[in-house]
Formats: C-alpha cells, structure tokens, sequence
C-alpha cells in the first residue's frame, strides 16, 4: 500500500511539472514584448514612378512596369528571398532604354506586397500568383530572369504555364531537389510557438544585423552603400514581415522540385558569380545539368548578387543572349 501511494504521488508530481511547462510555453511567450524595427520611410515613399498596386483576390501586389505599350518581347523580373523590385535597379533601366517592355514585382511577402500569416508562401503558389499578374496585365509570352530563389519560383512557372515562356534566365540560382528540410509547419501552426518565432526575429533582425547578413551575400564589397542597406531593410520590415517569414520556414517542405527539368525545353541562360558563398558550383550543377539547352557562365570577382555587382556585364550578357534567340 506504501508503495502505491508513493507512485500516486510521483505521478502527481509529473503531472504538476508537465501543466506548468505546458503554462509556460502557451503563456510566456506573450509575456515578452516583441522588437520594434523600424523602417526609416514609410512604404508609400518607397512606390517608384513606375510602381503600381494591384488586388489580386483581395491582396495587394506591388509592381513595376516599363515600356508598357512596346512591341517588344516581355522581360519578367524574379527577386530572390528578402529581395524586392529594388534588386533590380541596375537592371531594369537598361533594358527599358533598348526597348523592352520590362516588368517585375514584389513576391507576396516581399517589399511592398502583402504580408501574413495565412497565405501559401510555397514556389508554386508564388508561380501561381505570378500568373495571376501577367493575366491581369496582358502579358501573353515573355522571357524570365530569377535571382536566387526566384529561379525556383521562375522553374515552377515555366513547370506550370509552359505556354508563357519564351526563355529562362537565372542567377545564382537557388533550387531546392531534396526533400530533406525538417517539416516544423505543425510546431508554427501552434499559436505560442508561432509566438517565441516572433519575439526571436522582431528582437533578432535589427538593422545592423541585418546589413551584416546583407554584406556577406556581395562579394565586391565596394557597391554595398547605405543606400543599398536602408533600400533593402525599409523593405524588408514592412507590414506582417515576421509572421511571412515565419509562413515562409513553414511552407518549405513544398518548394523542392519534382517535376523532371529536362522537361523545360526552353532558351536558358544560367549565371553564377564565382565568389557566391551562399548558392556552390555543386548545387548549380546539380539542377543545371538537368537542362539540356542551358547555357552556363561563371563569373569572376562576383558573389550572390552578380546583377548588382557586375550589372554592365550581367546587362550586355542577358542581352546578348537575347538578341542570339531572335528577340
């Protein structure tokens, strides 16, 4: 009998210890203030002259056009993760100048479109929403350039409407074909756990740190500027930032390629800046040789961000590869 109540009383115990571990995780996350980044300007002094909103299924989604009434072929410019129509600033102009109609936009979650927890931030449904603009503005065909992620995002479109696709460019591409991140989406569902995600980004992602990560992705240090920081952290801090990054860690499981590339029989031109230290040769081969038709360039003196480091020699390179194909 002795014995029975002692056991009673241990599993008392444990359960007093796990209903206030299960207290403090629901509870304390909230106790704790979240940070306050601050964007230097506020997001309507950041719309271009060129820039325009636009409700997609009730969501607003921020573009840039050029050349809107040219007829020229469509350039469709892809920002990669934490990028935005700013990324292309070195780019777009050129193209504009030779006549291009040039279009790009800000990815859901991104710069100055909507930010939240809800949406589906996977490649295919950012693909999806892709379509949904270009139908919106009459874009029919056009050629596209991804940078980064947004080269996956560009193969799940061209995977998806292969009837829009006049040819691929990528750089410094970032594609994902292992299914081998760690599915967490159930722990980020769960409000407290969304919660401490958070309390940790809104304290973590302060300015300074910020630009320090920014840094490391350039390898030519020269060209990163203020301007270039506050121009991508005046972005990035906008609207329900966290909670999309947050959505974003969710949905990664969903953004490995399945589809067979060999399938994407299209004029494609693949660059990478041999000083990335964030996307290797291994992980560009491992998804280029898979393109039969692509065309692959390394480039000296450049790292991640190779349209902005070296953008003359990017701008003549994907023009010339434009102009090889008739366009």
């Amino acid at each position: 009998m002795r014995s029975f109540w002692r056991r009673h009383r241990a599993l008392r115990i444990l359960s007093y210890v796990v209903l206030a571990f299960l207290l403090l995780i629901c509870v304390l996350p909230y106790l704790i203030p979240l940070g306050e980044p601050q964007a230097d300007i506020s997001p309507e002094e950041l719309v271009s002259e060129h820039g325009r909103f636009l409700d997609i299924d009730g969501a607003s989604v921020y573009v840039e056009e050029r050349n809107p009434e040219s007829a020229q072929t469509t350039i469709v410019f892809i920002h990669g993760f934490g990028g935005s129509t700013f990324s292309w600033r070195h780019n777009v102009p050129f193209f504009a100048d030779q006549g291009y109609r040039v279009f790009s936009l800000d990815l859901k979650g991104f710069g100055l479109s909507y930010k939240n927890f809800a949406s589906d931030y996977s490649h295919r449904a950012q693909a999806g929403l892709l379509a949904e603009v270009l139908a919106r503005l009459e874009i029919d065909q056009a050629y596209f350039v991804g940078h980064s992620m947004g080269t996956s995002v560009m193969l799940h479109f061209a995977h998806l409407y292969p009837e829009k696709v006049l040819g691929l460019i990528s750089v410094d591409g970032a594609v994902n074909l292992d299914d081998g991140f760690v599915r967490i989406s159930a722990l980020l569902n769960f409000p407290p756990f969304r919660r401490i995600g958070e309390v940790f980004l809104t304290r973590y992602m302060t300015k300074e740190r910020f630009g320090r990560i920014l840094r490391d992705a350039y390898y030519r240090q020269d060209v990163v500027m203020a301007e270039i920081l506050d121009g991508y952290y005046n972005r990035l801090v906008s609207g329900q930032w966290a909670q999309s990054l947050l959505a974003m860690t969710r949905d990664m499981p969903k953004n490995t390629i399945t589809f067979a590339l060999k399938d994407l029989e299209f004029p494609a031109l693949i660059l990478w800046g041999q000083k990335d230290t964030w996307v290797k040769r291994i992980d560009i081969d491992r998804w280029r040789d898979e393109i039969p038709s692509a065309e692959f360039h390394a480039i000296p003196e450049a790292g991640h961000m190779l349209m902005e480091e070296c953008p003359e020699l990017f701008n003549n390179m994907v023009l010339a590869f434009l102009l090889s194909h008739g366009e």
